[in-house]
């Protein structure tokens, strides 16, 4: 049963806010929202590099079929609203469809997925879909994205050094970790664990 619609023009354009990602850590933002809107209870996130390298973040949350899985790399693809009414209700972290977008635009992109017992993957470098194929996942979604910014020497040059980034990354999570307890976070940094 798929729940991911792509929104019409109309409303796409009244909500669009220009979701842009700047640095590793609103990315790590991003993807721990969608795992918190997904219903996690458990989310891993681990980075290499300040998360130039690499960001993989992990849940337990609902999964996403295959429909989903492809549509939510679509701008203004979204399962929070479907109608106008939706934008005065909204009780989720995110509801535009602009996120896994606007990151897999500036970024390799591979996510894995199971919902209902049933797994996929999904490649996507620079913004193209490269592979779409089942796969074996346990519940919830792993998203990787590696390369960030590769393709836009102007927007590295504009970021600090890998040790900033991670400081920022992690001054997020603390955030997150504060802000949800009831969610059990792990955070790895070039294979150390962080926080658990």
């Amino acid at each position: 049963m798929s729940k991911i619609i792509q929104l019409n023009e109309q409303m796409a354009n009244r909500i669009a806010a220009g979701e842009v990602v700047e640095r590793p850590a609103g990315v790590v933002k991003e993807l721990v929202e969608n795992a918190i809107d997904a219903g996690a209870s458990e989310i891993s996130v681990e980075y290499r590099a300040g998360g130039l390298e690499s960001i993989i973040v992990s849940d337990n949350g609902e999964g996403m079929d295959q429909v989903d899985l492809r549509n939510a790399f679509k701008r203004h693809s979204t399962s929070k609203i479907s109608k106008e009414a939706d934008l005065h209700a909204i009780g989720s972290l995110g509801f535009r469809g602009e996120a896994l977008p606007s990151i897999a635009s500036v970024a390799i992109v591979k996510a894995i997925s199971s919902y209902n017992h049933q797994g996929y993957e999904i490649q996507i470098n620079n913004g193209k879909e490269m592979l779409f194929q089942p796969a074996s996942h346990g519940r919830g979604t792993t998203i990787e994205v590696s390369s960030l910014f590769f393709r836009l020497p102007a927007r590295l040059k504009f970021l600090k050094s890998p040790q900033y980034e991670a400081t920022r990354i992690n001054a997020l999570m603390h955030s997150f970790v504060l802000g949800y307890p009831q969610i059990a976070f792990k955070i790895s940094n070039e294979n150390r664990t962080v926080l658990e």
